[in-house]
């Protein structure tokens, strides 16, 4: 049985899975306990999209008036050395954050990948991811869908390997990679 952490835990859970998986939805439940939670939402608004604004509008919806909502923070890592006191801080989605960085050039994002890790594994911190899995689905056509694949699912790795806690999202399943998996060598 799947039980919020407990109060003031400090370390990086990872949660991933699919489109509609429930991946916000654990993210919400794990943290719902702590004391002062910073919601940092990644996503950049598209008012030309009514069915993307539903979504928004669900999220919105299910998250307590007390938490701290920050969206589309334009330096993450910026805005997280900023909280650094009993805040725990839930970031929903990576996602909307590769897109933010999808016109660096290689060098660039390396850089960008290193600080952000650097910046989510502060012991000191109670971190949640919530991420995509891009890679399940269909070869991107366009060269920006293959670089916003291969950046995602790199950083997505990346953070899964740093994490003290790793959870998988499927059609609405909590499955705890840590308890059933291994990582691979």
């Amino acid at each position: 049985m799947i039980t919020p952490i407990t109060k003031n835990y400090k370390g990086l859970i990872s949660i991933t899975g699919p489109t509609r998986s429930g991946k916000s939805q654990l993210a919400e439940f794990l943290i719902m306990e702590q004391d002062a939670v910073i919601y940092l939402a990644t996503s950049k608004p598209r008012p030309d999209d009514p069915d993307w604004q539903k979504r928004i509008d669900l999220h919105r919806k299910r998250r307590p008036d007390k938490w701290t909502l920050i969206e589309y923070p334009t330096d993450i890592c910026k805005a997280i050395k900023s909280f650094r006191g009993n805040e725990s801080i839930l970031i929903d989605s990576l996602g909307g954050l590769v897109e933010h960085h999808l016109i660096k050039d290689d060098a660039q994002w390396k850089t960008f990948q290193k600080n952000f890790i650097n910046c989510i594994t502060d012991d000191n911190l109670c971190i949640i991811v919530v991420s995509e899995e891009v890679g399940w689905g269909i070869v991107p056509a366009t060269p920006m869908g293959h670089l916003f694949r291969e950046r995602h699912s790199t950083l997505t790795s990346l953070i899964s390997r740093h994490s003290n806690k790793r959870w998988l999202a499927v059609n609405g399943t909590a499955i705890d990679l840590d308890k059933i998996g291994d990582d691979i060598p």
